[in-house]
């Protein structure tokens, strides 16, 4: 069983990586990067596809090999290579330069989660919610300041601006070093099941989800590079009021994920997955509507309390469907599924803005969070709340 204090390791490490990965998805692609090369939001959107299109086509492979290989190995490969790749992208000058650095960046952080969440699942139990929830906490409060960070240093334009997102990357890729080794499975070699056995089992587990999963994953991809530039050409918010905006929507999520994780352990997941969810997509298509800036704070505190309720659920019942020999396989297998909504929702997210109206995004994104909500009411409760 884990120690409170390798636990606390883990989400800071994660945590550290999910500063610079916040900073970079929704802040410096969208603006710094975009502006230095005159790409158009399409061409933004596509760089931002091709960082989650390598973490997808990796995660299979990624998942599979926390099993073999443990956990703490995968970690330590994903960060020093990350480091390694956003290196490569401060140095880039062309396209394709930060084409290729954006892919190696994606192959990089596919093992991070996988090994993260087969690690935490060993010892959280029946309290798998509020384990998950403090994981998120740290992940939300690394993502949150990047994003602020991201957006102060933005306004700078200085050329060594992004080097300081290096400090984080080796800070995660040194404490890796601390975590400590996985325990000897008990499991023998020949008793693992084949590829073929793998992909039935996962498959009969996340079929109980298909419904609610396909417009879920996509509708979180769509907002991904249009959220900042969003509020900053169109709504005309400064970085101080941006700064603001994004801190309290993610600070509200940071203080209530904990305890909205136990409410998800003792009322139900399935519940307060659908009802979360439903909350959010319906912020979401108000964003347009809220001219006024107290209002859109408002919408934007709703929609970290929704999601401080739908990600500990949500993640609570993919680790409790998966069976527990195979749950680094099964989580690279889901996370390769949920990434694709990463490699399609930001490229229809870009070219919606381009073609039609850079409020359709946050229409399409929040009607298909609306069908996801829907149909999660159609799920087998003794499936997924146990």
């Amino acid at each position: 069983m884990k120690s409170p204090g390798e636990t606390a390791l883990l989400a800071i490490t994660v945590g550290l990586v999910e500063f610079v990965h916040g900073a970079l998805l929704f802040v410096l692609l969208p603006t710094l990067v975009a502006e230095r090369l005159g790409w158009p939001m399409g061409t933004t959107g596509a760089a931002i596809s091709a960082y989650f299109f390598t973490e997808v086509a990796a995660k299979l492979v990624s998942g599979w090999l926390v099993d073999r290989l443990g956990s703490r190995r995968m970690l330590l490969l994903g960060f020093w290579f990350y480091f390694a790749a956003f290196l490569a992208l401060l140095l880039s000058r062309t396209t394709w330069e930060v084409f290729l650095s954006l892919a190696a960046m994606g192959a990089a952080a596919s093992p991070l989660w996988p090994a993260a969440l087969t690690r935490l699942s060993r010892s959280a139990g029946a309290q798998v919610g509020e384990a998950l929830g403090q994981m998120y906490s740290t992940w939300f409060l690394g993502a949150g300041l990047g994003i602020g960070l991201a957006t102060l240093l933005s306004r700078t334009n200085h050329p060594n601006s992004l080097s300081v997102f290096l400090v984080p990357l080796l800070g995660a890729a040194l404490l890796g070093w601390l975590v400590p080794g996985d325990p000897t499975s008990a499991q023998p070699v020949g008793a693992r099941p084949s590829v073929g056995q793998l992909l039935r089992l996962v498959g009969a587990s996340l079929a109980k989800l298909a419904t609610s999963l396909i417009p879920q994953i996509i509708a979180a991809g769509v907002l991904i590079p249009v959220v900042v530039p969003y509020l900053e050409i169109v709504r005309g918010l400064d970085e101080h009021q941006l700064l603001v905006l994004m801190v309290l929507c993610m600070g509200t999520g940071l203080l209530l994920l904990a305890p909205a994780g136990r409410i998800g352990d003792r009322f139900g997941r399935r519940q307060t997955y659908g009802l979360g969810l439903g909350v959010v997509a319906v912020l979401l298509i108000a964003v347009p509507f809220c001219h006024a800036l107290w209002v859109l704070a408002l919408d934007f505190i709703g929609i970290g309390v929704g999601y401080a309720f739908v990600l500990p659920a949500w993640n609570s019942i993919l680790l409790r469907l998966l069976p527990a020999d195979i749950r680094g396989a099964g989580l690279g297998i889901m996370m390769t599924v949920e990434g694709m909504g990463g490699v399609i929702g930001p490229l229809v997210g870009g070219l919606l803005w381009q073609w039609s109206h850079p409020s359709a995004p946050f229409y399409l994104s929040g009607g298909l969070l609306l069908v996801a909500s829907g149909a999660s009411v159609q799920w087998r409760s003794e499936a997924v709340d146990r």
